[in-house]
């Protein structure tokens, strides 16, 4: 092992360091990609056969095995001139080939390992510190000028995590107070994607905080110039209500910096308990009831700027049929044709197969676009299924028709245990790639939209032809305490007092469900807090019926029941996997294995009660 570490940067450009040498020229570009294709993935030796594949499609496997084997040779001379083979940082074999991880750091490495300290963290001053380091050590996009297929995903991955970063970062330091800091963040956030709303809107409120509301409507300014002359779209409603505030002069505390415009309190509305809505299902879409939460503006921006995939992540009956519903309806306004598939709607017939599930998606196109195409005379059966439905979806709708498609996927997690979803999903993400490698192509046009409960990459093998580390990701969460108070209100019956909304939030959680359940509860069956509380965790209560399916779920697995034990007596789950599935499931709650625990105060009590028997006396 050589005695001194090489640190590669791959940020900003391609840069090798070994003390005070610095190697930034090979002897071509594709050598660049093959050592930037190692130093990506230090924690495993790569197949001579993928790398030739991934670094030279084009050509016969002869030929790219060939190239592969003197790319090698060329990059450890370039590396190691007149190095000994017993001590290179290349290794190499007969089937293999790696970069030696225990002689290697890389600047991704390290940006990695810094976000994963700030969710680590335990104190705010923590958090700060590390994300100010990732923020450091982000110099640029990775690897500009190079383009294989197998980095885009990657680059687009690491500029996420890095916007996501700055946001955080920016938000935390407004509400410590460092408005300076939080002006400087922001404006990076704004410079590293202009088209991002929430980072102008969150940029003109930190202005304001700081008495600078000339700035602050200089960055509206700003952003509505980039959207009109980028994408012929205006600022969302929420952001011209930010101006309208910021115009009034409205005072805007440094401690509220980090509300989002959407969810901003709202003045009450009329209510009560003769027209609240049922506590079950999609929330109509002219619904008074329905809470706007931070992920609705982040939706509609995505799909405003024509995303190619808009991933919408959470746990069973938090909202993502409504959210994505809205984002819709708001595509359709502004001209987009539309297009909602249900998964959960279609039966054993429709997914037998790949073919059979395209088909029926074909059907359902043509259906609700009105479309004049006879499909038995566009399917042809002797093309594979893929190509009829890409064909239909190329030439007869985006090709057709100047205006843009937004195809809305529900519960898109119910294909992931059937053997075909990954030859699907693998469809799904060539059409991002096609759309990258040519922007001006009809792939330009779609938009895909998907809601899913379950993490993708407990089912998806192969995460190179998956759609789901790709294009814009949101998450979300369940109520706040504010957004609970809030819903109470336009119930008709708000809550008495703070410690009141304090403790029906302890118990339900922000979970929308229970909590639109509980007040309805209180509504129609007249339940003071007091009476609620007693039997919420109960068989026979309001929240029965919910806690006696969930349960049924649960018992059907050992491991998972387990590992609920564990967790109720305070301890981590035991795998990130069964954490995954149970957070899913919407059983647990928290970021990590390490942090889980029950979704709300009414779980906790019901499955201590009935799983009781199972946990350790300590």
């Amino acid at each position: 092992m050589p005695e001194q570490r090489w640190r590669i940067e791959l940020f900003g450009g391609l840069r090798a360091r070994l003390g005070d040498r610095v190697v930034t020229h090979f002897e071509s570009r594709k050598i660049g990609a093959l050592f930037a294709c190692l130093a990506l993935r230090l924690e495993r030796a790569q197949p001579r056969e993928l790398l030739a594949e991934q670094l030279w499609p084009d050509e016969e496997w002869d030929v790219s095995r060939n190239r592969l084997r003197q790319g090698l040779s060329s990059l450890r001379q370039t590396l190691e001139p007149g190095g000994s083979l017993e001590n290179s940082v290349l290794l190499t074999d007969r089937s293999d080939a790696r970069l030696d991880p225990t002689a290697v750091t890389t600047d991704v490495e390290e940006f990695e390992a810094a976000l994963v300290a700030a969710s680590a963290a335990r104190s705010a001053e923590e958090v700060v510190g590390s994300l100010r380091q990732a923020a450091a050590l982000y110099q640029g996009e990775l690897l500009p000028g190079y383009y294989e297929e197998w980095l885009l995903a990657e680059r687009e991955r690491l500029a996420g995590s890095y916007q996501d970063a700055l946001a955080r970062l920016a938000n935390l330091l407004a509400v410590a107070g460092d408005l300076a800091g939080a002006i400087e963040t922001g404006r990076r956030l704004v410079a590293a994607d202009p088209l991002r709303e929430d980072a102008h809107a969150g940029l003109m409120r930190v202005y304001a905080a700081a008495h600078r509301p000339t700035e602050a409507l200089r960055q509206y300014r700003e952003l509505e110039r980039i959207l009109r002359d980028q994408m012929g779209a205006t600022p969302s409603p929420s952001t011209r209500a930010l101006l309208e505030q910021l115009r009034s002069k409205s005072p805007t505390p440094a401690a509220d910096l980090d509300a989002s415009p959407a969810s901003a309190p709202r003045r009450p509305e009329r209510g009560g308990a003769s027209d609240l809505e049922s506590e079950g299902g999609a929330v109509p879409l002219d619904s008074p009831f329905y809470v706007v939460r931070p992920t609705d503006e982040e939706f509609q921006a995505a799909v405003a700027r024509r995303d190619s995939i808009v991933l919408v992540k959470g746990p069973r009956q938090i909202g993502k049929t409504s959210l994505l519903a809205r984002g819709l309806r708001q595509a359709r306004a502004a001209g987009a044709r539309v297009v909602l598939t249900d998964l959960q709607k279609l039966d054993a017939e429709q997914l037998d197969s790949a073919a059979a599930l395209f088909r029926t998606l074909a059907e359902m196109i043509v259906d609700q676009l009105d479309l004049d195409v006879s499909l038995d005379e566009v399917w042809n059966p002797r093309r594979g299924w893929n190509v009829n439905f890409e064909r239909l979806l190329r030439r007869y709708v985006l090709e057709s028709d100047s205006a843009p498609l937004v195809w809305g996927l529900d519960e898109v997690d119910r294909l992931f245990s059937f053997p075909f979803s990954n030859v699907v999903f693998g469809l799904f993400r060539s059409w991002h790639n096609e759309r990258a490698l040519n922007p001006g192509g009809p792939w330009r046009q779609l938009t895909l939209a998907m809601a899913y409960a379950t993490e993708a990459h407990l089912f998806i093998t192969d995460l190179n032809q998956s759609p789901f580390n790709v294009g814009t990701r949101l998450g979300l969460e369940d109520f706040t305490q504010g957004e609970v108070t809030e819903l109470s209100r336009k119930s008709g019956f708000p809550f008495q007092n703070e410690e009141e909304a304090a403790r029906f939030y302890r118990l339900v959680g922000g979970h929308p469900y229970l909590v639109r359940r509980g007040l309805h509860g209180r509504m129609t069956a007249g339940l003071d807090l007091t009476a609620l509380e007693a039997q919420a965790d109960s068989d026979d209560g309001i929240f029965g019926d919910h806690l006696r399916r969930m349960l049924a779920a649960l018992t059907q697995d050992a491991d998972l029941c387990d590992a609920v034990r564990t967790v109720l007596q305070g301890k981590p789950c035991p795998t990130p996997t069964s954490f995954y599935r149970l957070r899913s499931a919407g059983v647990l709650a928290g970021h990590t294995a390490v942090e889980a625990r029950p979704r709300c105060g009414i779980y906790a009590g019901y499955l201590n009660r009935q799983l009781r028997r199972g946990l350790e006396i300590e």
